[in-house]
């Protein structure tokens, strides 16, 4: 009957290991799976973050832009009325002064 015991515990001890190796490879498929999630989520931010800031730059230079013509448009319509005052926004608007005189 000894052996018949011992044979008994060690299947209960197989099986009882076996179970407990399951749960762990489980476990470590759930957390693989949200790592898996985790590293997809970091991706999507990171190009996320590289769009805005392309967009950032296209407005940027958009406002640029626009100041220029601004500082372009104030320009012409002081030599337009012929204001003493153009020295001011010649030195606010260097860069549109100097497009702007040099196609006088």
């Amino acid at each position: 009957m000894a052996a018949g015991g011992a044979a008994d515990a060690q299947a209960r001890f197989g099986h009882s290991v076996k179970g407990l190796l399951t749960e762990k490879v489980t476990s470590c498929g759930t957390d693989v799976i949200a790592l898996t999630k985790q590293v997809l989520k970091g991706s999507r931010s990171a190009e996320l973050l590289g769009q805005a800031a392309r967009n950032m730059v296209m407005q940027e230079d958009a406002i640029l832009h626009s100041e220029d013509v601004s500082c372009v448009l104030v320009l012409e319509q002081q030599r337009f009325w012929g204001w003493e005052e153009r020295r001011v926004v010649r030195t606010v608007c260097s860069r549109a002064a100097g497009a702007l005189e040099s196609d006088t």
